[in-house]
């Protein structure tokens, strides 16, 4: 015991909890699983039996539906009164005359119809005792009844029939036999009955109905749910009727012997040549047709391992299945304090995204929690100094803005656009008038958020000042959808990168130049692309535009204030995570800059923040 404390003191919370639960649990289930074993034989036994004796009763009653309906048929035949005409009749050798004597004197065309109904008759016969000659039909052409009454009399059944004055007999007759037909084909169930008058004192005539035996056969054999088990039908007279599955002929003959009155019972084979046999009967009262079923008699021993099978298998599996969850239940007390201890080495390490699942109410909860609050707390900390540090490059702007007078600027540049006009240097005024337009549009008296509209027209103000340094060589377009024309956006995120193309892409090169500017809307968002035909960048450009972390160094990207760098930190501070800002480039393929940002921006980042 004390090695076992020592050998479990050194396991983890979850080896522990594991390790004992399995030495409380598992002598329960074995106990359980040998009740439930000399359960499952007493239920396997009478489960067993109670099936054998049911498919007995299901093999009688589909039997005797087929039975009835031959029986229906050979009672309207001898009752007929155009048929008893017929057999009745002193004058034989005139009826012999008529060659559809059957067909116009008897109603034989409905009797046919009826077989076709039923659809499991094959043959009829009736045989006139008076000498009338008879009535044969084979509807599946593959048989041909004994052509008289002659050869008929010399048969064992006929005599039967005759002994029993009316009575139904039932008889099998197999492929080839030529007791009943001179030619057989096909195995048939053929019913027999002797016609009398009403005081059975005087033979009238002799019906002979045969139906498909496949219809038998078919039900004994969808009966059979394994090799141990057989079906044998007997008629009322020994005589037998069908037989499925592997059965010895001297049991069948042992079955007769042994055959019983009684409507429905079992019995076990005492002889010792049979011993081991279960045999359930049924006796239909209306026909006399007896049904068994002969069931080879499973043992202990034979049935050990399919009565071992559910104990065990639930054994196992329990035992199995119990691990994963006495592991779910381990971590439940285990798990949150090792997500607790990984989480902190991750923060240790400057992840400052990391966050604890708080799983539960008790002491190690109140710990994770505790633990988000400082990671939120800290992370609060660092995105307010990330933001004032932002504001302070805005600053910058807002300071150079305020070292001009925007008074005396826009007067000075309203008398040099007059002084122009006076000289008649319109190109001149107009270019004046423009670079007026734009500081006015730049100084904007200080909002950070202007429309669309607005930035567009700074766009085109801007455009027309280069157009006048380039001429015919800058040919330049702005193309935005109306429905994107009032929404707000940050200032100058559009002017930089234009400034960007035309100073660094077009500069350098020779030749014409094109520009093009189009905006659009896109259900809730507005996506911008600026293209240019300019000189382009190489992979390694445009990657040291993304991974310079200090803006002087990349001192070539920058735009004035606003490098492309600014006008990224300004979109994250206004929208979060909620913009998308790329650039695609090749060196002669020009420029394509493509920005993403949503609808809807409010008027002042003082409610936003």
């Amino acid at each position: 015991m004390r090695q076992i404390r020592n050998w479990t003191s050194r396991m983890s919370i979850r080896k522990k909890l594991v390790f004992y639960s399995y030495a409380i649990i598992t002598p329960i289930l074995l106990l359980i699983s040998i009740l439930l074993l000399v359960h499952n034989y007493r239920s396997a036994v009478k489960s067993e039996e109670e099936r054998c004796i049911q498919n007995v009763r299901n093999i009688s009653d589909s039997i005797h539906v087929l039975q009835s309906d031959m029986k229906e048929m050979g009672t309207y035949i001898s009752i007929n009164d155009e048929i008893k005409k017929i057999l009745t009749s002193d004058e034989p050798e005139v009826l012999n005359r008529d060659s559809r004597l059957w067909q116009n004197r008897a109603p034989m065309q409905m009797i046919q119809d009826m077989i076709a109904i039923s659809g499991q008759i094959k043959s009829i016969a009736v045989y006139p005792e008076n000498g009338v000659n008879p009535y044969l039909n084979c509807i599946d052409r593959s048989s041909s009844y004994l052509g008289n009454m002659e050869q008929v009399r010399d048969q064992e059944i006929y005599k039967l029939a005759v002994q029993e004055k009316g009575k139904f007999l039932w008889q099998r007759i197999g492929h080839g036999q030529t007791d009943t037909y001179q030619v057989n084909q096909n195995d048939k169930i053929v019913m027999y009955r002797e016609i009398y008058d009403m005081a059975r004192k005087h033979k009238l005539g002799y019906l002979v109905i045969g139906s498909s035996a496949e219809l038998y056969d078919g039900i004994c054999r969808n009966s059979l749910q394994g090799k141990q088990e057989s079906v044998v039908v007997m008629s009322e007279y020994g005589a037998e009727l069908v037989r499925c599955g592997d059965i010895d002929d001297a049991l069948v003959s042992e079955i007769i012997a042994q055959k019983s009155s009684e409507p429905m019972g079992r019995e076990v084979l005492q002889k010792s040549s049979w011993e081991g046999y279960h045999i359930y009967r049924c006796r239909n009262e209306e026909t006399g047709t007896m049904i068994y079923e002969i069931v080879q008699r499973v043992g202990w021993r034979d049935m050990s391992n399919t009565i071992l099978l559910a104990p065990l298998a639930l054994l196992v599996g329990f035992l199995i299945g119990l691990y994963p969850v006495l592991r779910v239940v381990s971590d439940i007390v285990s798990k949150p304090l090792y997500s607790l201890r990984v989480a902190m080495e991750k923060f240790m390490q400057g992840d400052f995204s990391q966050k604890v699942e708080v799983m539960t109410q008790d002491e190690v909860g109140e710990a994770s929690a505790c633990f988000n609050r400082m990671v939120d707390d800290i992370r609060e900390l660092i995105d307010k100094n990330y933001i004032l540090a932002i504001k302070e490059r805005e600053s910058e702007l807002d300071t150079l803005q305020a070292q001009i007078n925007p008074h005396f600027l826009y007067n000075t540049l309203d008398s040099l656009y007059w002084k122009a006009t006076e000289s008649g240097n319109d190109e001149i005024a107009e270019d004046i008038l423009s670079l007026s337009q734009l500081f006015r549009l730049v100084l904007n008296r200080g909002n950070g958020i202007v429309t669309v509209r607005t930035e567009a027209e700074l766009l085109e103000r801007y455009l027309q000042i280069q157009k006048m340094r380039f001429g015919k060589r800058l040919t330049y377009e702005i193309s935005l959808e109306p429905e994107i024309l009032e929404e707000k956006i940050p200032k100058l995120i559009l002017q930089p990168f234009v400034e960007n193309a035309i100073v660094h892409g077009f500069e350098s090169a020779d030749g014409s130049y094109t520009l093009a500017v189009r905006g659009r809307k896109e259900k809730h968002d507005m996506i911008f692309r600026i293209t240019d035909t300019g000189v382009g960048m190489s992979k390694e450009q445009l990657d040291a535009i993304w991974d310079q972390a200090d803006t002087r160094k990349y001192a070539s990207q920058r735009i004035g204030r606003y490098a492309i760098k600014n006008v990224k930190e300004r979109l994250e501070l206004m929208y979060r995570e909620n913009y998308e800002l790329h650039i695609e480039s090749g060196i002669g393929k020009g420029t394509t800059v493509v920005i993403k940002v949503p609808c809807g921006l409010e008027e002042s980042r003082n409610n936003e923040n």
